[in-house]
């Protein structure tokens, strides 16, 4: 009975441990979108993260679809997640996608970021 109320200890995956083990991260904000969308179009092309709308987070703190960023310093190893995000509280979270270092600048682009990246 003492069990029904106990939360659910998953263990993280070995993608997700060196992901979070990387020495570098980067946060993002996008306009407030359901986890299941967001994994949908990313399923047919990454590259479809471009589309989505940035936002600033202190204009729109109460939703938010978050993406975060591990990585290397010099960029040869980058891992992105997204969190929906509900008055800063996580309500689910995405799979890690493995991205080249180009889609990065891009995405950070959007938000007036630019990296230096030698390709």
């Amino acid at each position: 009975m003492f069990g029904l109320f106990k939360k659910k200890q998953l263990g993280k995956s070995e993608e997700e441990k060196r992901a979070e083990a990387l020495p570098r991260t980067k946060k993002v904000q996008f306009e407030p979108m359901k986890i299941a969308e967001a994994e949908a179009a990313l399923e047919n092309d990454l590259r479809a993260v471009l589309d989505f709308v940035p936002v600033n987070y202190y204009a729109t703190k109460n939703s938010y679809l978050l993406c975060t960023f591990f990585y290397e310093e010099d960029y040869s190893e980058i891992f992105m997640r997204f969190e929906y995000r509900v008055d800063d509280l996580p309500r689910g979270k995405s799979r890690l996608y493995t991205i080249d270092k180009i889609l990065m600048r891009d995405i950070l682009r959007k938000f007036g970021v630019n990296i230096n990246i030698r390709e």
